[in-house]
């Protein structure tokens, strides 16, 4: 098809992304200076309409997980998508923009003929997917091997305790995190690690084989993990990290049931909200009473218990004792001497990282493995996602954020390739409650300022957290077109002052 009229240049703002109708197709004008660039207008993750992100110099930043792009030609700058946007000729005549239909040529993924170098991925989660895709996507033509403990990865996560359990999302439909022009040309071997040797670069599988390699990405990831009780082998205890996990909870869990979710963490009160969109009887027990008051404080913790309770979710403060039960369990005792009925019990009590295989590597007291400002823990071998403690100017960091891990496994893959990248991003994730996503960006274990803006009742709102004036985090629902710029701004640093003057130029 041939280039259609779109609009008058004057009638686009600078650098507001802007949707247009053009045949057939949704496409998002950006104009920068006399320049306007054309770009499919949904993200390829999920599709956010990115007519509502933000324009950061020359990148667009999507609205719902903070995925980055060029401007100028498209290009997957940062995940969540691994994918880059369509992009569209553009010309401009007599002040007139006009936009071709037919997308410009994308860049051929470079043919992997060489068996050398032999690059291993281990683990093929958030960060071992985005080391895939990045090296691909960057030209490197040696053999890539994927090594992976489940038959069904690499898929998406985050889906397992928000949209499946609560009847919005099939098992199968869980969204795939690569696509057959990277998977296609990787050797895939499922199996379990049992010992990595670093100095002579191999692993070691459970059935003796080895596997030598010129580089390694471990990207092994967590497992969860149940609390050491009583009880905690029996029928109907449940644990949530993985597919097949997700799946035996939902043949168990019907609206006849009384599940008891151990831990008020993110995993566990968002199965809490999916499972009372199925009306079954929900009960959270945990030590303390209100949920996120570490990462979100108080005020912002009680709005999610009130949020939570007046669902119908029963919140119960209290240690688990034992469970209880014979041919099923029962019944959950706690250290108080009460107890609860509990046809089905969850543990949402956090992950254990994967790396029992390594005994040569620098660890951390948690089993993380220690990372230089480039992610390389040896020679030749990086380490992204759940496993890794990264540095930072206040001593080693470990992260479980979904984004943080796409992050580490792009720049990590950027270094095998020797680029030489520090990661130094500003962490984000995002948790979703009764049909609500809430994002919290930057890190801030201990404030010692707060600023509410905006109405929580409204769930439009937006909660800075500052350490000694500076700006250390964020936390925020129905603002996604300001949090898509702060946080591209916040890698630098900026003060509680420039975080409300944003909020205040975003609200005019």
């Amino acid at each position: 098809m041939s280039y259609q009229s779109v609009v008058e240049l004057k009638k686009l703002k600078q650098h507001k992304p802007t949707k247009f109708t053009v045949g057939d197709k949704d496409i998002l004008l950006i104009r920068a200076g006399d320049r306007v660039h054309a770009l499919q207008a949904k993200c390829p993750h999920a599709g956010a309409p990115l007519e509502q992100g933000a324009v950061c110099g020359d990148e667009l930043v999507c609205p719902w997980h903070k995925a980055v792009f060029g401007i100028e030609d498209g290009r997957m700058h940062e995940p969540l998508a691994l994918a880059d946007l369509k992009n569209y000729p553009v010309r401009i005549e007599q002040g007139q923009v006009w936009v071709n239909t037919k997308t410009m040529s994308s860049a051929t993924l470079p043919a992997t003929e060489r068996e050398k170098p032999v690059c291993v991925v281990l683990g093929s989660g958030a960060a071992g997917s985005a080391v895939l895709w990045t090296l691909r996507h960057e030209g490197f033509t040696g053999h890539l091997v994927l090594i992976e403990r489940e038959a069904e990865a690499p898929y998406d996560r985050t889906a397992l305790s928000k949209f499946v359990p609560a009847g919005k999302m099939a098992i199968e439909e869980v969204p795939r995190l690569l696509k057959d022009d990277v998977l296609g040309h990787v050797e895939r071997i499922q199996a379990n690690v049992v010992e990595l040797d670093s100095a002579a670069q191999q692993l070691t599988f459970s059935n003796g084989q080895a596997l030598s390699f010129d580089q390694l990405l471990i990207a092994s990831g967590g497992s969860a993990q149940p609390l050491d009780i009583p009880g905690r082998d029996l029928p109907g205890v449940h644990l949530l990290h993985s597919l097949s996990q997700a799946a035996s909870l939902l043949e168990d869990v019907d609206e006849t049931h009384q599940i008891v979710i151990v831990g008020n963490s993110f995993i566990g009160m968002e199965l809490a909200g999916a499972l009372r969109n199925r009306d079954v009887d929900v009960t959270v027990l945990a030590r303390h009473p209100l949920p996120f008051a570490k990462q979100f404080g108080d005020e912002i913790g009680r709005y999610f218990r009130e949020l939570h309770t007046g669902n119908g979710v029963k919140m119960v403060q209290g240690e688990p004792q034992a469970l209880i039960g014979t041919e099923h369990v029962e019944a959950i005792t706690l250290k108080n001497g009460k107890q609860l009925t509990a046809s089905l019990v969850l543990f949402a009590t956090g992950i254990q990282p994967v790396t029992g295989f390594i005994h040569d590597l620098a660890m951390q007291a948690d089993g993380s493995l220690t990372t230089d400002s480039q992610l390389q823990v040896a020679k030749n071998i990086w380490a992204a996602g759940d496993i890794a403690s990264y540095p930072t100017p206040n001593g080693p960091l470990r992260i479980e954020h979904y984004r943080v891990a796409q992050q580490q496994g792009r720049i990590a893959a950027l270094n095998m390739l020797g680029q030489r990248q520090l990661f130094d991003r500003v962490p984000f994730f995002w948790t979703a409650h009764y049909g609500t996503r809430y994002e919290y960006l930057g890190h801030a274990t201990e404030w010692d300022e707060y600023r509410l803006l905006g109405s929580l009742q409204d769930k439009r709102f937006i909660a800075f957290y500052g350490q000694q004036g500076k700006l250390a985090a964020a936390c925020s629902a129905g603002m996604y077109t300001l949090t898509a710029a702060l946080v591209e701004l916040m890698q630098q640093p900026m003060t509680m002052a420039q975080g409300i003057a944003l909020f205040e130029e975003h609200q005019g």
